[in-house]
């Protein structure tokens, strides 16, 4: 079995906490759990390394799972286990893998070609197919993402086992981890941010908790309280969230350590929670990663708030730089934030095939996403290449609007036959005058601009907006920048 980073005894003490199940209320040392995730990877002994599918809950029986996967040496696909039926049997089907584990009350309905292991361990099933190895897997090949793993994308992001300690380590290092932290996991393990929180609070000797109770709840709020949870982060989505509930109003004394991640965080959220992490003597961590450069690529030195609220701050590892069709650009100019690290994935599968590749990216990473690098080196984003409308001669960035309005309700926009259609959970006179004020803030007329009313923003299990249930038809377009923003909202060609 291959001697990952995570569990090496003689890094950290064996009997202190390392995982707290708030399902079950039980806590599990770090031998504790080490035991329990080799015990699982005995389980899953191939002649040769194999490709398997992981459906986990936020438990100790997916956290187990999940670590036994990576720890016997074979690559894993990590997936929502509430995906549809219908998705997940087609995603097997297509990419036909040699073992499945997953929660037993969430077996895939369609079991055909699978044989089921008996007896379930760790309250997992393990379903090993009846012919497997029907593909070639390479040596580095780890772990995979679906690009949309709620919904079961067959675009898979390919991570090397160098990937996720280069990752952890360089997190530790900027946010400072120790085996004093405790964090709260607001996200899935089967998504990128929520297994960083794992992989960093084990290699740093820290301590973390996982629940299948929504942020929102108050069991939610209480487990943070009575476990002891100093540090907490999450997607913007997850400080919407927390600025609707009042952080004063949690009871959650001990949290001092606050980290955004994923997306750009609205800039009066940023300047909210560093002064509130500040009152408690501690610090905000503005950060921005994807799952195709293993969670994080830039960190905001907490000193350099509220000033700096906008930017997403410096490179935490490698080289980030922007470029316009091949080319450097100057400070304050516009272009794609291009990536070089050793967290940069391998690259994608969409097929079995792909499962054979090994590093076609050579660690270069083109983010699709578009920004500016200021005199002192700070980045800032400004939005998604596919993310930006023209309307009457004006560039328009979509998460520019989205971030202008987020302080008058949640919202989403897209980009309908070039028009921005706005919906939002709040279709009242006063959203309707906030969003004539972005109109002329943009220097756009309101007609440019449909506001629609909806129950709730429709959301990815990773908290980003699903806009693919929003319009499915929707008109995306890149939009090719032939010169530099005038501002970072908007420009004119």
């Amino acid at each position: 079995m291959p001697e990952f980073g995570f569990f090496k005894p003689s890094a950290h003490d064996p009997d202190s906490k390392a995982f707290l199940d708030a399902n079950t209320g039980e806590w599990l040392t770090r031998a504790q759990l080490s035991r329990h995730v080799t015990a699982f990877a005995e389980r899953l002994r191939f002649p040769r390394k194999a490709f398997g599918f992981h459906f986990g809950l936020n438990d100790s029986a997916g956290l187990i799972a999940y670590l036994g996967a990576i720890e016997s040496g074979h690559a894993i696909v990590t997936l929502d286990p509430d995906m549809d039926p219908g998705l997940k049997s087609k995603l097997i089907a297509l990419f036909e893998p040699d073992f499945l584990i997953g929660p037993e009350s969430h077996a895939p309905g369609n079991s055909t070609g699978y044989a089921p292991c008996d007896p379930p361990h760790a309250g997992q099933f393990l379903w090993r197919a009846t012919t497997p190895h029907r593909h070639e897997i390479h040596p580095d090949l780890t772990l995979l993402l679906s690009t949309s793993g709620s919904t079961g994308s067959p675009k898979l992001v390919r991570l090397a086992w160098r990937n996720l300690e280069a990752s952890a380590r360089q997190i530790n290092q900027a946010l400072r981890n120790t085996e004093r932290d405790r964090a709260m996991v607001t996200t899935p393990i089967f998504n990128a941010y929520g297994q960083s929180a794992v992989h960093t609070h084990l290699l740093a000797g820290g301590s973390f908790v996982l629940t299948r109770e929504r942020v929102i709840s108050r069991e939610f709020w209480n487990t943070v309280r009575d476990s002891g949870c100093n540090s907490i982060g999450g997607t913007p989505y997850f400080y919407e969230a927390l600025d609707r509930l009042d952080l004063d109003s949690l009871d959650v004394p001990l949290l001092t350590k606050f980290i955004a991640t994923g997306g750009r965080l609205a800039e009066h959220l940023g300047r909210k929670y560093h002064f509130a992490a500040a009152k408690r003597g501690g610090v905000m961590h503005l950060m921005y990663g994807q799952a195709e450069a293993t969670a994080r690529i830039t960190g905001l030195p907490p000193e350099l708030l509220p000033e700096a609220a906008r930017s997403i701050g410096f490179a935490l590892g490698g080289k980030l730089r922007i470029e316009l069709d091949g080319a450097p650009c100057g400070p304050m100019e516009e272009g794609e934030l291009i990536y070089e690290h050793e967290t940069v994935m391998m690259g994608y599968a969409t097929r079995p095939a792909d499962l054979a590749l090994g590093d076609v990216l050579g660690g270069k990473l083109a983010t699709g996403d578009l920004g500016y690098q200021d005199e002192r080196g700070l980045f800032y984003i400004t939005g998604r290449k596919a993310r930006f409308v023209k309307l009457f001669g004006w560039r328009v960035s979509l998460d520019d609007v989205e971030e202008l309005l987020s302080h008058a309700a949640p919202v989403a926009a897209v980009n309908e036959k070039d028009r921005v259609v706005i919906y939002t959970e709040r279709n009242d006179a006063a959203f309707a005058e906030a969003v004539r004020q972005i109109a002329a803030r943009l220097r756009i007329h309101p007609t440019g601009f449909e506001v629609r009313g909806i129950d709730s923003i429709p959301r990815l299990a990773n908290g980003k907006v699903d806009y693919r249930s929003l319009a499915p038809g929707m008109n995306m377009r890149a939009m090719v920048i032939t010169a530099p923003a005038a501002s970072p909202t908007a420009s004119f060609e």
